[in-house]
């Protein structure tokens, strides 16, 4: 590990806290909820010649959800540098050297939501989804058809616990989920329902178990009106109540117009939708992901159980060396091995390896991109056809 570097403790907290308000512009009240997401053991720091933190790179533990598997993933959050010892690296060395503990740590991915695009991809990052936050009239939601029978209820907070459960089951099958302990879930749906709206729908099947949910609460809208729908999230285990849900989420729309809620690029409402007006967007940021254990990346995940094949791969990984080299990537059975060997027929560097790994790009686009290189096509074909089908979906920002 870079000399420069140590571990945090406890004594670093305060210290951390303003190094963190610095770089994110977080106001004095905002202390308390920052302090409280410091776990300085698990930040890597550099001490500044006053005794100041010169710069610092917390870890946050997840799973994430890729093929119907919970993967473990280190979440870089917050990284920051003093406005004084910016351009000297510092970025860098506190990402870097984190790398060798994630991997002995059993973190095998690691992901963030950038400022920088380019900082992140210098060390091995690379854009895996999208994060939009966006507008949608109330109208096209409500308009949706949906059989009016399926149950829909008012939630309380009785329902909480049920909807951890629904949200566990439905969101390990949606690559890029988030699964979430009750202390996460708390932020988006507090225990006492406290300023949210819950719908839920009863599962005939299981009693005391939810088939879908709901949930949001209200916002701001411009005048004469007096609000609008800040939608959480949607979930349901079928067309109909999904498209049912939704409906009433639209179904204010004589006094909030309009309903803000973030998903990907692509999100699938549009196939509920029955409009096709432009939307507002009112932001848009790219979310990265890295392999830091590559091999350990393509075994936790799920893959398609219909594909198989092999290919060749040369991987080139300037800042976790164990990576680098060349290996055969087998995809069977829904389960992935990278085993070292093989003829290095495609060379990828980590950044383009990460980014096929995720789903946000096949062989084909990053081969495009530069970030892959084959002269044989075949072979470049069968790591496209061996990669998920679509994009993940990340929608819980940390």
């Amino acid at each position: 590990m870079d000399d420069r570097l140590r571990w945090g403790t406890e004594d670093d907290r305060e210290a951390l806290w303003r190094l963190y308000q610095q770089g994110f512009g977080v106001p004095d009240r905002g202390r308390e909820r920052w302090i409280g997401r410091l776990v300085p053991e698990r930040a890597l720091v550099v001490d500044g010649a006053h005794g100041e933190l010169a710069a610092a790179a917390q870890i946050r533990s997840f799973h994430q959800a890729f093929g119907g598997r919970a993967v473990p993933l280190a979440g870089y959050s917050p990284v920051a540098v003093a406005a004084e010892h910016r351009g000297r690296g510092l970025a860098k060395a506190v990402m870097v050297g984190h790398y060798a503990d994630l991997r002995d740590r059993g973190e095998v991915i690691a992901g963030l939501f950038p400022a920088s695009v380019a900082l992140y991809r210098s060390v091995g990052f690379e854009v895996a989804g999208s994060y939009v936050q966006r507008r949608v009239p109330a109208a096209h939601l409500a308009a949706i058809s949906a059989p009016s029978d399926l149950g829909i209820r008012r939630g309380t907070p009785d329902d909480v616990a049920a909807v951890h459960r629904c949200y566990a089951r439905l969101a390990i099958e949606i690559d890029g989920s988030m699964l979430r302990t009750p202390e996460a879930f708390a932020a988006r749906l507090p225990p006492d329902l406290a300023d949210t709206y819950l719908y839920v729908v009863d599962d005939p099947a299981a009693p005391g178990e939810l088939a879908g949910y709901a949930l949001y609460r209200h916002g701001t809208a411009r005048p004469p009106y007096d609000y609008s729908v800040v939608v959480a999230e949607v979930h349901a285990d079928s067309p109909d109540r999904r498209r049912a849900l939704w409906r009433v989420v639209g179904s204010s729309g004589t006094q909030a117009p309009v309903v803000e809620m973030i998903g990907p690029a692509e999100d699938p409402l549009w196939l509920l939708v029955g409009a096709a007006d432009p939307e507002a967007v009112r932001s848009e940021i790219r979310w990265m992901l890295r392999l830091v254990d590559a091999p350990g990346a393509v075994a936790a995940r799920g893959w398609n159980p219909t594909v198989r094949g092999s290919v060749d791969l040369a991987i080139a990984d300037e800042h976790a060396p164990w990576n680098a080299g060349r290996w055969r990537l087998t995809v069977e059975d829904g389960d992935g091995r990278l085993e070292p060997g093989g003829e290095g027929t495609v060379e990828v560097s980590i950044q383009g390896f990460s980014c096929w790994w995720s789903g946000y790009a096949d062989a084909h686009a990053l081969a495009r991109a530069g970030a892959v290189r084959s002269a044989d096509r075949r072979a470049l074909a069968t790591l496209a056809g061996l990669g998920a089908a679509s994009p993940p979906t990340l929608v819980d920002f940390y």
